[in-house]
């Protein structure tokens, strides 16, 4: 979830998932479940669970999930929340539905309405239907939230490894959000092999990795870097990755990592520091269009540029605690 831990007590802060939705829901017996769920939910972190489990074993305070497709054969929205409890719904849409069905989703209340899942059927074009739903909610004048949901599955090649779900993902949802259009992911694990299992630490570290892609929520450092050529004066992946290690945890600063003196002061213009190899051996180090210390060996570069960090008053100290992976394969995180 990326909660911090003070004094035992769970904090949020901009890499914390927004919100957990559970598939199944805690018994009501399950003190030590519960507890957990209403700490996360102290420190705003929303719980989401399917209407139907939450009739067993309600949680306060929590959204109710439920299909448009369930809420038109239903009885209606009311009946789903009186029986989960609940007083605020997410409707998950995807992709079939006709204009005239959406026309439950314009009648919810305003402040019963959480916000829309677009949960796509396999059939439809992802890009294709999304797009169609939001110019649906331009037409109503509707400004709900939208969570774009991708699930990790098996296909016809064999189960999905995470290489390939990013890929997907990102492929997917990335082009709508970039366009503004939608609020947020949902990563669900779905069917994986037994060998490939995704902990909610990726799951939310795949998520935060698109949205800053999208340029909608900036949760580490931002990394540029030119493409590489026969100029290219050092192992860029390499050095690249060095970097990554020393200053990745920085949300909000932005270092460019350049082969050359050629091109790379322009490529980097928008950087907030830049690393550029301007001799065999030998880097210059930027901030912003400007270099300040001209060629330093390679071997020191590194801490010079964490040094110079330091003195715009742009550097922390990572965490001292190191975020606990929890191996769990059927919860899915919102971010």
């Amino acid at each position: 979830m990326g909660c911090k831990v003070a004094l035992g007590m769970p904090f949020k802060d901009i890499a914390t998932s927004d919100s957990l939705v559970l598939k199944d829901v805690p018994a009501s017996d399950n003190t030590d479940a519960r507890l957990a769920l209403k700490r996360l939910q102290e420190v705003g972190v929303g719980v989401f669970a399917p209407w139907e489990a939450l009739q067993s074993a309600p949680i306060p305070e929590a959204v109710a999930i439920t299909s448009l497709k369930e809420m038109s054969d239903g009885s209606g929205y009311a009946s789903m929340l009186e029986a989960a409890q609940a007083t605020r719904l997410a409707v998950v849409l995807d992709g079939t539905e006709s204009d005239e069905a959406f026309n439950a989703v314009k009648d919810l209340p305003k402040d019963v309405l959480t916000c829309l899942f677009l949960k796509m059927d396999s059939g439809v074009s992802r890009t294709h239907a999304s797009r169609r739903i939001f110019e649906l909610l331009h037409q109503a004048e509707m400004d709900t939230l939208v969570m774009h949901y991708v699930v990790a599955q098996e296909e016809e090649a064999g189960p999905v490894g995470r290489e390939k779900f990013v890929l997907k993902a990102g492929s997917e949802v990335g082009p709508l959000l970039v366009d503004g259009l939608g609020d947020g992911i949902v990563l669900e694990n779905g069917k994986v092999d037994d060998d490939i299992t995704y902990p909610l630490a990726y799951l939310r570290e795949t998520a935060f990795g698109m949205l800053q892609g999208s340029r909608m929520r900036t949760v580490k450092t931002e990394f540029v870097s030119c493409p590489s050529c026969g100029r290219t004066l050092f192992d860029l992946q390499e050095v690249t990755d060095q970097i990554r290690q020393r200053t990745g945890h920085l949300p909000g600063v932005s270092i460019a990592i350049m082969g050359c003196i050629v091109n790379g002061p322009g490529e980097m213009a928008d950087a907030d520091f830049g690393y550029v190899g301007s001799a065999a051996g030998k880097i210059d180090l930027y901030v912003g269009k400007t270099v300040v210390r001209r060629g330093i060996n390679m071997d020191s570069a590194p801490d010079q540029l964490v040094d110079l960090i330091k003195e715009h008053g742009m550097w922390k100290d990572p965490d001292q605690q190191a975020e606990e992976e929890t191996e769990v394969e059927d919860e899915k995180v919102v971010v």
